[in-house]
């Protein structure tokens, strides 16, 4: 349990720099939130699918559509593979070769390449798999797809699956942004199902059945071939980023960043009930906010300190902030506004002062997920320690008020 005083020595031992003005506590105190890895994790744990399960969702769909068409040129030794052709942006703006809208072609037909994870939804009490940002015909914004033929790669602890696509089973609009973002491919376990190999059975069934719709399975491959997991490890390796030796033993780095966002709100907020304000009654009832502490709403948004290759910089970005913005919303949708950043030596927690301060628009996406904030950190200071203490300083001059500290 938290308590509700800081000691002396605790504050003199780190009473230097950006953590003189704020309280400060050990990582120590919240051992049973940090060693929560949650279901999935678990599940992913003791099979061959572990190493790519700790990789960045962005980087194993790179890595995973890699390998389909690796999987297709194998299956298909006949045709003809080539890159894709990056086009233009909305704007006339050339796009670079990692903007492409399809992956590559096979015979001159567009292939497109979705991969999705096993997560366990707690809420929902069942295993589900979401296929993101699917740019699927839709009124107003697209006649057609940019690709042809859509294959998605079910990542599972144990193997992959490689499926074509039909174009239409499990398709989702994800609200206002599927214009911009795309439809979601979203199916999921029976409730309850606790068991991943049960839930991923089903999963399939629904996607592969007859009468549910047309996708076919293209491959099936067990992760744990000695082959197949050499190849993996050295495309991870080629992706391996400044970023990922920085946060290598640092807490809740294995989890995905939604479960990692999940824990760094449950610690801000026994950082607030048990330390901040321990006599102000509380609740987590609201969907729209994290908390509310007596009448006011309190809401956490989190950012991962990143390495940018471009500028050679750090840089930690908040994003799906609810704030007032002519036009889509009057006004805030919460009364506080708590800004973490995750970065390699703790959580540092600071209180956004309200207003428009150092919001940025967000597109044709704004309308949905709100607005973003951006911190940066010196070009090509490469330190992330002295990056991180720049970015605290800066946040502080636009008027943030640091709240706690939590170190590891």
């Amino acid at each position: 349990m938290l308590q509700p005083r800081v000691s002396a020595a605790t504050l003199i031992a780190c009473a230097f720099g950006w953590q003189l003005r704020c309280l400060v506590l050990s990582a120590s105190r919240f051992q049973h939130i940090l060693n929560d890895p949650g279901q999935t994790s678990e599940a992913y744990a003791g099979h061959a699918g572990r190493a790519l399960s700790l990789v960045c969702s962005k980087r194993r769909g790179t890595i995973l559509s890699d390998f389909c068409k690796k999987e297709l040129a194998r299956l298909n030794p006949g045709s003809k593979i080539e890159g894709p052709t990056p086009g233009n942006r909305c704007n006339g703006a050339r796009r670079s070769a990692s903007q492409a809208e399809y992956d590559f072609s096979m015979d001159g037909a567009k292939i497109r390449c979705k991969s999705a994870q096993m997560s366990w939804k707690r809420r929902e009490n069942r295993w589900v798999v979401n296929f993101r940002s699917v740019k699927l015909p839709w009124p107003g914004f697209r006649d057609q797809a940019p690709f042809d033929h859509l294959y998605l790669i079910l990542f599972s602890p144990d193997s992959l699956h490689i499926i074509k696509h039909d174009l239409r089973t499990g398709v989702y609009s994800v609200g206002k942004s599927t214009g911009s973002e795309g439809h979601s491919i979203h199916v999921r376990g029976p409730p309850g199902q606790k068991c991943w190999q049960t839930a991923r059975s089903q999963i399939l069934q629904k996607l592969l059945a007859p009468g549910h719709g047309h996708c076919k399975l293209v491959a099936h491959i067990d992760l744990s071939g000695a082959e197949l997991r050499s190849w993996v490890a050295q495309r991870i390796q080629e992706l391996t980023k400044l970023q990922d030796h920085a946060y290598k033993a640092v807490p809740l780095n294995h989890m995905s960043p939604q479960l990692r966002g999940l824990r760094i709100e449950e610690i801000a907020f026994e950082v607030d009930r048990q330390v901040l304000h321990p006599g102000c009654s509380y609740s987590r009832a609201s969907s729209k906010v994290d908390w509310v502490r007596g009448d006011v709403r309190v809401e956490v948004k989190h950012g991962q300190m990143r390495f940018n290759q471009g500028p050679r910089r750090w840089e930690c970005s908040f994003s799906n902030i609810q704030c007032a913005s002519g036009g889509v919303r009057a006004c805030d949708m919460f009364d506080e506004l708590w800004l973490a950043i995750y970065s390699p030596f703790g959580i540092h927690i600071l209180k956004h002062p309200g207003g428009k301060i150092r919001f940025s628009l967000n597109g044709l996406k704004e309308q949905a997920v709100g607005k973003q904030l951006h911190v940066l950190g010196g070009r090509n200071v490469l330190d992330v320690r002295k990056a991180q203490d720049e970015m605290l300083k800066k946040m502080e001059a636009w008027g943030c008020q640091p709240l706690a500290t939590i170190l590891w």
